[in-house]
């Protein structure tokens, strides 16, 4: 089966595509070129087959991923055949899988696919405590890539909100803390977890500040709070979430003045 597969991405890989990519994954393994939509719509329909398992579990055996391609169809059928297993299959099933994630491309989609978090986010977040105090680059990633997909700006009821279309002044100075705790139950948790120093390399600082600037942009005023009173974060994220929220377009002008100040006058936290 699994050779059938390898045949079939190679069938429907791209050239020039692969090029393209390889330049965005450097760190990955060899590319064939196979498009995301193209993975996903294979995916999909491979979880429709009863043999799903057997395909993803094959590490266990002498098979092993040899393209990128191959490694990500796994997370994807992963995370979409998980969506309504019980919770111990799942996540078995997801941890086997965190230890062949070597790159930030296959990260964010595996993380994008488990439709299983958005519907057991406690039992998730119980499970994510140990990849998110890891010493492991990828391992943070993979825990802070989850909650931003399938946490953050979710309200109790499971609904998710959008990020503000603008930011203001009065949305960064507003207290919405009391509120928001009690309509949004992972906010806080999530802002205690991203105020710490991070030191497992790049790409787990980077999930970090991408995070952080996203719960700016939708709850402006813990995410302020956090980033200017006792902040613990490591000189360099902190620096990065601050770029990060400049580059958005939803912060108005005044909003990016102030946190260019921020981080033009900063002297270490």
């Amino acid at each position: 089966m699994q050779n059938e597969i390898r045949q079939l991405l190679t069938d429907k890989s791209e050239i020039a595509y692969r090029d393209f990519s390889a330049a965005l994954i450097p760190e990955s393994k060899p590319l064939l070129g196979v498009r995301l939509p193209v993975l996903r719509k294979l995916a999909r329909e491979l979880v429709k087959k009863n043999d799903w398992k057997t395909m993803i579990c094959s590490y266990t055996g002498d098979y092993e991923d040899v393209y990128f391609e191959e490694t990500m169809l796994r997370g994807m059928i992963i995370g979409y055949g998980t969506e309504k297993e019980e919770a111990g299959t799942a996540l078995n099933l997801i941890k086997d899988f965190i230890p062949h994630i070597d790159n930030w491309s296959i990260c964010d989609s595996f993380c994008n696919s488990l439709g299983f978090a958005a519907r057991n986010r406690e039992i998730v977040w119980d499970f994510l405590q140990t990849y998110l105090y890891s010493d492991k680059e990828f391992e943070v990633r993979v825990a802070v890539v989850i909650l931003l997909n399938h946490f953050l700006k979710y309200d109790k009821s499971g609904k998710k909100i959008s990020r503000k279309k603008v930011i203001t002044m009065e949305d960064v100075e507003h207290n919405t803390r009391a509120e928001n705790v009690q309509i949004y139950p992972y906010l806080e948790r999530i802002l205690s977890v991203l105020n710490r120093e991070y030191n497992q390399g790049y790409y787990a600082r980077m999930a970090v500040a991408w995070t952080a600037a996203e719960a700016f942009v939708t709850f402006p005023y813990e995410t302020m709070q956090m980033l200017q009173k006792e902040c613990c974060m490591d000189a360099w994220t902190y620096q990065k979430t601050l770029q990060k929220i400049c580059e958005s377009k939803n912060p108005d002008e005044k909003v990016k003045q102030y946190i260019r100040y921020m981080k033009n006058n900063y002297k270490g936290l």
